[in-house]
């Protein structure tokens, strides 16, 4: 057996007998997703065959909590289906999602420690990526303080790669060495708000005749709320980024939005917005003294579920680059067990794109149009149906920073199938 299913077994093994004196539940999640890729993440080519596959998620969540504390954790399997031989002795698909605990000094003031999915607001600057099969966790310990219509939250991670003697450099590419935040919260009935701060450290390198090691802290700080006014809600955000980034850049970026999300009917709703990311400049980008990014980076945010399903923008790409304005309009149809939505965007640039081979010449800001079309129909409980189609229309600009053809269609299908049982619960009288 997989030594890390033998270890899942064991934790079952040991908090099922506890489940008598408090609250212990045991659910899975299986979710196979078929997708089609032509021109995905970037325009498609004239010699692109498309891509076909299907990869799966799956996951096994454990719980337990009483009056003093909580735990959980999420063991998970991600892979594609075929990429591992029929008669596998073992794979290296298998990991830990999350694994955490909270202890509670009083009912509203706690200590959460572990590996944990962060979700805060509308998952703009952090989420838990759940689009994506494997999702994302953080190593941090958070610090809460929750009662009646305020939330308090204040986070500490420092990241290394491995037990060590000596030093103390991070080599993990892609992560912050470090990062703290905090977080406040305000609600009612009909207003939400919320403050953001986020320091984020990430561990650089200087070549020279010894390598210098420098961990570059950059500052992220914000509101987001909502208001609801019946049969409207208004919703509206603004960040702020400054500091420091790698190669001891300095960072001054932007980010704003709004939305008004009109409720028809109970069954459906229309909602027209903008976002707009800041950029930096191309003419900027190529003069060797300007030592300034102004690129907004929405860092640990839930990408996908912005600028358009096909992932274009900011999912794992277009970092550091000429920004985006996205006018956006929604909308969505839910009526018993069935869900469905269109959403169009009309993408530009936040700052100048210099035509190729003539960098004396601007090109238009027009970055194209995203359509995306998607269904949901609940089969039975704990089991959902989910459909969707996208197509991107590219412009000459679309193409100057991603490179494809305008000749070709790019587009995107895909369809899953997400199981969610609940295997046991227990709570004590």
């Amino acid at each position: 057996m997989n030594p890390k299913l033998q270890i899942a077994f064991f934790v079952l093994a040991l908090l099922l007998p506890v489940a008598a004196s408090a609250q212990f539940v045991l659910s899975g999640e299986l979710r196979p997703r078929a997708e089609y890729r032509h021109g995905f993440k970037q325009p498609a080519t004239t010699d692109m065959d498309a891509a076909l596959f299907i990869s799966q998620r799956s996951r096994l969540n454990f719980r337990y909590a009483n009056q003093k504390m909580k735990v959980g954790v999420s063991l998970q399997d991600i892979r594609v289906w075929g990429n591992v031989p029929q008669l596998n002795l073992s794979d290296n698909n298998f990991s830990l999602h999350e694994a955490w605990g909270e202890y509670f000094f009083t009912p509203s003031f706690s200590l959460k420690l572990g590996r944990m999915e962060l979700i805060y607001d509308d998952s703009r600057i952090l989420g838990n990526v759940d689009w994506a099969q494997q999702g994302r966790s953080h190593d941090i310990g958070l610090l809460k303080f929750e009662k009646n219509a305020w939330k308090v939250h204040a986070g500490l991670a420092y990241n290394q790669d491995a037990e060590k003697l000596n030093g103390r450099v991070y080599t993990v590419e892609g992560n912050y060495k470090t990062m703290q935040l905090f977080w406040i919260n305000h609600h009612s009935s009909n207003f939400n708000l919320s403050a953001l701060f986020l320091n984020n450290g990430k561990q650089d390198v200087k070549v020279g005749e010894e390598a210098e090691f420098t961990t570059r802290y950059s500052q992220t700080f914000g509101f987001t709320g909502t208001y609801n006014l019946n049969p409207l809600q208004l919703g509206a955000s603004i960040y702020k980024q400054v500091g420091k980034e790698l190669s001891d850049k300095d960072l001054d970026a932007l980010m704003y939005a709004f939305h008004v999300k009109w409720s028809i009917n109970e069954n459906l709703s229309f909602t027209p917005g903008f976002e707009y990311l800041s950029g930096t400049s191309q003419k900027d980008a190529i003069n060797p003294n300007y030592n300034t990014i102004n690129s907004f980076n929405p860092f640990y945010g839930t990408n996908h579920k912005f600028n358009g399903h096909m992932d274009y923008y900011y999912v794992g790409n277009h970092l550091n680059t000429v920004g985006l304005q996205d006018i956006f309009l929604k909308l969505n149809f839910s009526k018993n067990k069935l869900s469905a939505g269109a959403d169009f965007h009309f993408f530009s640039s936040a700052a100048d794109v210099l035509e190729p081979g003539n960098p004396m010449q601007t090109m238009s800001n027009n970055l194209g149009q995203e359509l995306d079309l998607y269904l949901g129909y609940k089969l039975a409980p704990g089991v959902m149906l989910n459909l969707g189609y996208s197509q991107y229309f590219a412009t000459e600009t679309t193409i100057a920073l991603k490179g494809g053809s305008l000749d070709e269609t790019s587009n995107w299908a895909w369809a899953s199938i997400t199981f969610k049982p609940e295997f046991f619960r227990h709570s004590a009288q």
